[in-house]
């Protein structure tokens, strides 16, 4: 396996404090950017590597992509960072991330989750033709099977137990015909599992994002017959807990919720309060006093921590991140991406 971070002391602390040989684990390399990394993928041929996404030159999620992509590399890729980077990490399922680890390191978390990727490694080492998460193609997914995918993620923000059930046996109904293989209906449900966890996820009230479905995918090591049962208790537990989650934060929770959906459009407090049932200034105090921000502070963050994505992974220029995250001023949008990340905008794509 590669080690790939920009920070020293995060690699010397993966080698030094998890014990990746009583998991069948070896350290071939290390790497302190993607560019780096490339290098080293293609040198070694590791079987996995593990990534942090904000770093110079090629981040984590173009490391993914091109590995994947364009050098048709067979290694697996876990993710490792921070809580505000999760936002954009289902952008990678499409790559085939197997887990995404949190930063500081947890090695209690991490020996189990690679108790499960041993198995999972063992199971494509074996046996070549087995489609894993790795080889699943997200363009296989049809119009109807999306379409279920969508009545079963609403049925969990609904927490309706009778609606998420007759929502999985739909799923299922639509897999079986779309997948004749029992390896794609598999693989298919290992990469709908990170989609929900995904879609599902909750943030706190600090914007932080957290989610009870687990990462580590279930499916790999049960038979068919217990795919549907399986999937239908995590969606009833994962409802129940959103629900008790949404019932603790109250209408700040919701605000959030609302913020993070819709940045790009041209919010006011009265229009959300309005659309959540609350008087405007009762809502306005009570966000600032939980959050910590006002509700137009907390809407330019969000927009100019979605801005600093768009700068580094893609090629767009300036003024079109600025329409994108919902701008119509880039001089205001840098005025304010400099307030936030003190840096201008220009300044930080190049970095």
């Amino acid at each position: 396996m590669l080690l790939v971070d920009d920070e020293p002391l995060v690699i010397d602390g993966l080698k030094f404090m998890v014990d990746w040989q009583r998991y069948g684990f070896q350290i071939c390399g290390e790497a302190c950017d993607g560019e780096d990394a490339l290098d080293r993928i293609r040198e070694l041929d590791p079987d996995l590597v593990v990534t942090d996404i904000r770093m110079p030159i090629v981040d984590g999620l173009q490391l993914i992509e091109q590995s994947t992509n364009r050098m048709q590399a067979r290694c697996g890729f876990v993710i490792l960072s921070g809580h505000e980077d999760f936002i954009i990490a289902h952008q990678a399922l499409q790559f085939g991330v197997l887990d995404y680890w949190l930063k500081p390191i947890n090695t209690e978390e991490i020996h189990l989750a690679l108790e499960k990727l041993q198995a999972q490694l063992t199971l494509k080492h074996q046996d070549r033709s087995h489609v894993g998460l790795l080889e699943f193609p997200i363009s296989s997914i049809s119009e109807q099977l999306q379409s279920a995918e969508n009545r079963l993620l609403l049925a969990i923000e609904a927490h309706d137990a009778e609606q998420i059930d007759m929502a999985v046996h739909h799923l299922f109904r639509q897999i079986d015909q779309d997948f004749e293989d029992s390896d794609m209906r598999r693989s298919y449900l290992e990469s709908l599992l990170l989609e929900l966890r995904w879609q599902t996820s909750e943030w706190d009230e600090r914007g932080n994002v957290r989610s009870e479905i687990p990462v580590s995918n279930p499916f790999i090591q049960l038979e068919c017959e217990q795919w549907l049962p399986s999937l239908t208790s995590l969606c009833q537990e994962n409802a129940s807990i959103l629900k008790q989650q949404r019932a603790r934060e109250g209408p700040v929770g919701d605000v959030v919720r609302y913020i993070r959906k819709e940045y790009t459009k041209p919010l006011r407090l009265q229009e959300v309060a309005k659309a959540l049932h609350f008087q405007p200034a009762y809502l306005g105090q009570l966000f600032k006093k939980k959050v910590g921000l006002s509700f137009i502070d907390y809407l330019h963050r969000t927009r100019i921590e979605e801005a600093s994505k768009l700068l580094r992974r893609t090629n767009l220029i300036i003024s079109d991140v600025a329409r994108t995250v919902g701008y119509t001023d880039t001089e205001l949008f840098s005025y304010k991406f400099k307030k936030y990340m003190n840096i201008p905008p220009s300044h930080y794509k190049k970095s």
